[in-house]
């Protein structure tokens, strides 16, 4: 893979963007054919199935995978299935979680280290592959676009090879195939943002997809530049964290609205955004469980740990899943007439909360940016008990007041306890993956359990 990653970066760029095309070509033979559209079908038929209705279904779906898990899956024919499955066991030991109904050559493996950096690999067959993103179809309909539309993809691949930061200024690749014009979430400086500006306004795609943050970026250079926005018929956001600051800030400027979906490369789930504003966990992509940390199940309305048991992957099932992340479900239906389960708040990941001596554990932060106008994006990095490192990259016009009104309102969610460094950049840090991460915790687990044990946390 590596051989192949150089030989690409020592193309041409043309040869690249060709080269983007056939891996294109060969995406969409995978994804949209087979089962794909009868997929589809089945699911705009049952999306506005009333709650009980899809309930059965989903208990139907449910006996039968664990029925065929404890039956060709090693671990859980062995152990039955579990409390829990982790990362860590699958790390460990990722045969024992293959089906032995599928052979090896015709499974499909998908590396990822998702936000943590540890790499891991998840195996996946072909017809999987085709019924999740029949969902991903229904989601692109709910918000009013398709995949035979131009769409702009902000992609943690690397499409673009680093090196080429001090040279060419082609920071996309074009995919034919797929009529999407593909931007690297690695190149995103601030000289380099006309750039972006200017392929987005040749291409004219009917929406965006992909990463928040590289969106309300661009975003944020529009708006501080005074330069004229292509209006979009939507936005699709995944992979991140979607904050409230990035809503608006995409919003606002293309003229659109943003359709939020939240999912994994381990195909456990399946969330998405409706026309109501409101998150549905999809009951027939998988069970959706959201814990309190003695495992019980959280109440409507209370922030829990989400386990998740997948339910179209039966070449790696993986049976209440821990994913890491936090989220709570709404007490109420919503009115778009939907029967599904409706996600209040995705909280983020378990690692990446903030902790201080007085106030214990802080959710989401991201409200500390509202009314600051200058900032183009920041993040927050908590690397002892006692020291949050903020960076921000700044606009043109940023000045002290931005800075006091930043701090401000950090002061008044995590106290004065914590001292507060404040280091100014022109870009924040992607991972591996192009992925942003708003907050960072250092801190090791076993100091955060230690300080809440001894005074409790909120």
């Amino acid at each position: 893979m590596e051989m192949l990653h150089q030989l690409y970066s020592a193309l041409p760029i043309a040869l690249q963007h060709a080269c983007v095309t056939a891996q294109g070509t060969l995406y969409h033979r995978w994804r949209y054919g087979g089962s794909f559209q009868t997929t589809l079908e089945m699911l705009q038929q049952t999306e506005y199935l009333a709650a009980g209705q899809m309930q059965e279904l989903q208990n139907a779906e449910r006996s039968r995978l664990l029925e065929f898990a404890c039956r060709h899956v090693p671990h859980y024919r062995r152990y039955g299935p579990p409390a829990f499955t982790t990362k860590d066991q699958i790390r460990e030991r990722p045969e024992d979680y293959l089906a032995d109904t599928f052979p090896r050559r015709a499974l499909i493996p998908w590396h990822t280290s998702g936000t943590t950096g540890k790499p891991l690999t998840i195996f996946y067959n072909r017809d999987a592959m085709r019924k999740m993103w029949a969902f991903v179809e229904l989601y692109r309909r709910t918000a009013g676009v398709s995949k035979d539309q131009r769409r702009g993809q902000f992609t943690g691949k690397l499409i673009v090879p680093l090196r080429q930061r001090n040279s060419a200024r082609v920071f996309w690749r074009h995919d034919l195939a797929n009529r999407t014009l593909l931007f690297s979430t690695m190149h995103l400086l601030p000289e380099y943002l006309p750039h972006y500006a200017a392929a987005l306004e040749r291409f004219r795609p009917a929406y965006l997809s992909g990463y928040p943050s590289a969106m309300s970026v661009l975003a944020e250079y529009y708006r501080q530049s005074g330069r004229a926005a292509p209006r979009i018929d939507a936005a699709l956001t995944s992979a991140e964290t979607l904050l409230v600051h990035q809503r608006r800030a995409i919003e606002e400027v293309f003229r659109t609205r943003v359709f939020d979906q939240y999912g994994q490369a381990e195909m456990q789930s399946f969330w998405y955004e409706c026309q109501a504003g409101r998150m549905h966990a999809h009951p027939l992509a998988g069970v959706t469980e959201i814990l309190r940390p003695d495992g019980t199940v959280a109440a409507p309305g209370e922030m829990g740990e989400v386990v998740l048991t997948g339910l179209l992957n039966y070449a790696m099932p993986l049976i209440r899943y821990r994913v890491g992340d936090t989220a709570r479900f709404a007490a109420s239906q919503c009115s778009c007439g939907r029967g599904m389960p409706v996600i209040e708040e995705i909280g983020g990941r378990r690692d990446d909360v903030v902790f201080t001596r007085d106030r214990g554990f802080l959710g989401r932060l991201d409200p500390v940016l509202k009314g600051v106008r200058n900032i183009i994006e920041s993040q927050i990095e908590q690397e002892t008990l006692d020291l949050l490192r903020v960076r921000f990259v700044p606009a043109d016009r940023f000045g002290s007041e931005d800075l006091q009104m930043l701090e401000s309102n950090l002061r008044a969610r995590v106290g004065r306890s914590i001292h507060l460094e404040f280091e100014c950049t022109d870009r924040i840090p992607r991972s591996a993956n192009g992925k942003f991460r708003f907050v960072i915790s250092r801190l090791e687990q076993n100091v955060q359990r230690s300080c809440a044990s001894s005074r409790g946390s909120i």
